[in-house]
């Protein structure tokens, strides 16, 4: 990937990016590499399958992981 595409790609990632720099935790991190290196094995494989279901796993994982936080974050404030 070069040009356009991988531009593209760096911008979407800027702000899930920017998220866990300010929202660090070991925890997280661990899981998550595991889960990229869930996607990238599955690539290396050249089974678009697995690689497509690592990579939805991961994103609806991450999202789960962000919503509790900012739910943490919410709650703390006194905001409902």
């Amino acid at each position: 990937m070069s040009g356009p595409e991988a531009a593209e790609a760096l911008a979407r990632l800027h702000t899930h990016v920017h998220l866990f720099r300010l929202l660090h935790d070991t925890q997280v991190t661990h899981l998550a590499m595991a889960e990229h290196e869930e996607v990238l094995a599955a690539i290396a494989a050249r089974d678009p399958d697995a690689a497509a279901y690592a990579m939805r796993r991961h994103i609806l994982l991450s999202g789960e992981r962000f919503r509790r936080l900012f739910d943490e974050v919410k709650g703390s404030d006194g905001m409902a």
